[in-house]
């Protein structure tokens, strides 16, 4: 009785909180706490007790893994929860602790991939990561910003003017001689100073209006390099297809002087045949009046007519203009995004991918609203983790019994046929665990690009679901001299390659399903992309530490 008790002993084994706290431990070196040690607080924040940080990173992970994301929610589990209280060690620091730990520990660079792939690299270890298929995806979750706060250009200028204005008579009523708070220097006039403070509104409304400038010029610039590229074609004979908006007007001029110039040579031909005492035909058309100056002659002036049409209906203040970009005042780095079902939500693009028994692999938050141009980002990373699973799975080759543990979980053949004699298990194992077999994504992924990219061998969707299903059914290998995505649509046909794709949706939905609901990460917590990125690995560290916890 006079002994302290063993707070462990408060939860069973194969306890989540003891997996957490197991999981830590093992990943901890002198580095990587180090670089947990958030800096001190100055001011009246500031205090001679600081808390583990250890500590910190095992109650955030064990809250992540129990949908806990509130600093107030995880103070007050800490305060009355036994399995918090043991993850905590009895202390108890206050919401306002583990907001800084959280906010440090997600703006570190690369802490939490380092974290993430500490955690892979264990979960492969006890057995995890079957990467015969492997599923690639992209899920929306929303920023912590409303989508009411996006503005226009011109909306932004506006409120730039009214904080400016704010702040100066503020500024002016304080005291005449003081120069304009911290934060609300905005670039727009010649008086203002650079690099305004990135936490005030102010900072905020420039961010967003540098990066529309930024987009505004990058358009600019490939739209003027693919128009030059186009023109040049055109004048060396080899364009092809429709030229680029922003030179179809000047192509079309070009058409018309090279089909004049054509004319005038084929005229001058016929006239020197017919001073040579030659026999020739009838005269040809005069330069300008042939068929094809007579096309180009009325392409370019329906393209001026459009132009002319365009411009009366802006300066009368008619007709339906293309939505401007829009950037949003309380997350400039946050994008609007479609949802499926329709509507749009202000947040990221998160991709991730997940192995065949739903372990993730990695992931990470974009901007681009659509999928398409994320197929190489998302097999890289794909790969990434799949070399760190396969490291982990290598090890069990030299133990017999790891070895038939690990076969038995993983191996998806019947007990009769797995626990054959026929059949070699260290050989299916390294199958499984070796590499990547192959990598499916859903029809959003689909281009040429994305099946001729370097990589792991991948199995894209050119349908939906329904009329894969309804398609005709093929055998064998692709047709000799097949492209990649006549060759890709092959394999969809055939049984194995159904069979793949059948798979995507249990892994990676089932993945989301576990982020959103089991999680609970519909919303961000920090802002910015690097924040969303930190975050979203945080959540998948959660959902893999809930995957070890069930073979525990």
């Amino acid at each position: 009785m006079l002994l302290p008790h063993n707070m462990l002993d408060w939860v069973p084994e194969g306890h989540a909180v003891r997996v957490v706290i197991g999981t830590v431990e093992r990943l901890m070196t002198r580095d990587l706490a180090g670089r947990l040690v958030p800096p001190a607080p100055k001011g009246s924040a500031a205090g001679p007790a600081r808390y583990d940080p250890v500590m910190l990173l095992t109650v955030w992970m064990y809250a992540y893994l129990r949908g806990v994301l509130s600093t107030r929610a995880v103070e007050d589990r800490c305060r009355y929860d036994a399995t918090f209280r043991v993850a905590c060690g009895r202390d108890i620091p206050d919401h306002t602790t583990f907001s800084r730990f959280r906010k440090h520990l997600l703006a570190q660079d690369g802490l939490a991939e380092d974290l993430f792939h500490g955690v892979l690299r264990v979960c492969a270890c006890a057995g995890l990561g079957r990467l015969s298929v492997v599923a690639g995806d992209g899920v929306k979750i929303a920023a912590n910003a409303s989508k009411e706060a996006s503005r226009t250009e011109a909306g932004l200028r506006k409120l730039a003017g009214q904080v400016m204005g704010g702040a100066r008579k503020a500024a002016a009523a304080e005291d005449a001689d003081r120069d304009a708070a911290p934060g609300t220097d905005l670039l727009l006039g010649a008086d203002t100073a650079p690099g305004p403070d990135p936490r005030s509104r102010a900072g905020r409304v420039l961010a967003c209006l540098q990066d529309l400038e930024k987009e505004r010029e990058a358009a600019q610039a490939a739209a003027r390099q693919q128009g030059q590229a186009y023109l040049e074609a055109l004048d060396d004979g080899t364009a092809a297809g429709r030229p680029p908006a922003a030179v179809a007007a000047a192509a079309a001029q070009l058409r018309l002087e090279l089909a004049i110039a054509a004319e005038q040579a084929t005229l001058a031909a016929w006239q020197a045949r017919r001073d040579a005492g030659q026999r020739v035909t009838r005269p040809p058309a005069r330069p300008g009046a042939g068929k094809y100056a007579r096309r180009a002659r009325a392409r370019l002036e329906a393209l001026q007519a459009q132009a002319a049409a365009e411009a009366g209906r802006e300066t009368a203040g008619d007709g339906k203009k293309p939505p401007a970009p829009q950037r949003n005042v309380t997350d400039p780095e946050s994008r609007l995004m479609p949802v499926r079902g329709g509507g749009f939500i202000q947040g990221y693009n998160c991709q991730d991918a997940a192995a065949d028994d739903r372990l993730m692999l990695g992931g990470y938050a974009c901007q681009d609203p659509g999928d398409q141009r994320q197929a190489r980002p998302l097999a890289a990373v794909a790969e990434k983790g799949a070399a760190i699973v396969a490291a982990g799975h290598a090890a069990h080759a030299g133990d017999p019994a790891l070895l038939a543990a690990c076969h038995g979980r993983l191996c998806t053949l019947p007990e009769k046929d797995r626990n054959g004699p026929g059949h070699d298990a260290a050989a299916c194992h390294r199958a499984m665990t070796s590499s990547i077999g192959v990598l499916v994504a859903d029809a959003g992924y689909h281009s040429q690009a994305s099946l001729e990219a370097p990589g792991p061998d991948r199995l894209i969707a050119d349908a939906k679901a329904g009329n894969l299903a309804a398609s005709q059914p093929a055998e064998g290998p692709p047709p000799e001299g097949a492209t990649a995505a006549e060759a890709n649509a092959h394999r969809l046909r055939t049984p194995e390659g159904r069979a793949a794709y059948k798979r995507r949706a249990p892994d990676v939905e089932g993945l989301h399903a576990s982020l959103k609901d089991r999680t609970g990460l519909r919303r961000f917590s920090l802002r910015g992309l690097h924040n969303a990125t930190s975050e979203f690995l945080l959540a998948g560290i959660a959902h893999n530490l809930r995957l070890l916890t069930a073979i525990s």
